[in-house]
């Protein structure tokens, strides 16, 4: 039994004494463990906010409109022979062609405020079916805001909130003029800023008038803007 036991107390001395190396301090002169690598930061999303910028944008459209009218005295563009005046109490078709001037500032990363100037390049309809004159152009101002969402990079997704001051100078048939025209008007499309200084954007507009006749405009369009600081 003693020839056992010998064996046993020199495989704990053993033990013990590498236990004891493990904790043991380094010696001079070597080099300690490296530290373990520190976590990358996460890159910052790219943006190209407009955020403090200036802002210039033109844009043209293709539109259709819907134009009804609260008198059957009214001419909206077109006639109707089962009417007693011969006037159509709905008129429908192609909007005049125009364009837009949009001057703007960003306020904060996803809020733009603007004024947009529309200017006709096309002659609407006369002020009755037997009428010769030049029709009006389209003329209106539309201050809103412009609000931007699910941006990806250098795409975003945006819609705006607008008012309408509508100033074409329609007549009715005796040659008064009909006043001014107001309404609401909002764009929704997908925005591409290929630099942080310009961008261009695809959208779908909806306009509404109410005063002259209630007016319904929808259009396809497309814009460019550039800014600077």
């Amino acid at each position: 039994m003693r020839r056992a036991i010998v064996p046993g107390v020199l495989a704990l001395l053993c033990a013990s004494s590498a236990f004891a190396d493990g904790l043991a301090p380094a010696k001079e002169g070597s080099s300690p463990p490296p530290p373990p690598p520190a976590a990358r930061p996460r890159p910052e999303r790219d943006t190209t906010s407009h955020k403090g910028m200036f802002e210039v944008s033109v844009r043209t459209a293709l539109g259709l409109r819907a134009i009804v009218s609260y008198d059957k005295t009214d001419y909206c563009g077109a006639t109707d022979s089962s009417t007693s005046t011969g006037n159509a109490p709905v008129c429908s078709g192609r909007a005049p062609f125009s364009f837009d001037i949009e001057l703007g500032y960003g306020i904060a990363r996803r809020i733009d405020i603007f004024a947009e100037l529309r200017l006709g390049l096309e002659t609407d309809f006369h002020q009755s079916a037997q009428s010769t004159d030049a029709g009006p152009r389209m003329l209106h101002f539309s201050p809103g805001a412009r609000f931007f969402f699910s941006d990806a990079k250098s795409s975003k997704l945006f819609t705006t909130a607008q008012l309408v001051f509508d100033f074409a100078g329609y007549k009715d048939a005796g040659g008064k003029d009909r006043g001014n025209d107001f309404g609401v008007r909002n764009m929704n499309g997908l925005w591409f800023d290929l630099e942080k200084a310009y961008g261009f954007y695809v959208y779908l507009g909806e306009t509404a008038t109410f005063s002259r006749w209630m007016r319904v405009e929808l259009e396809l369009g497309l814009g460019f803007q550039g800014r600077y600081r």
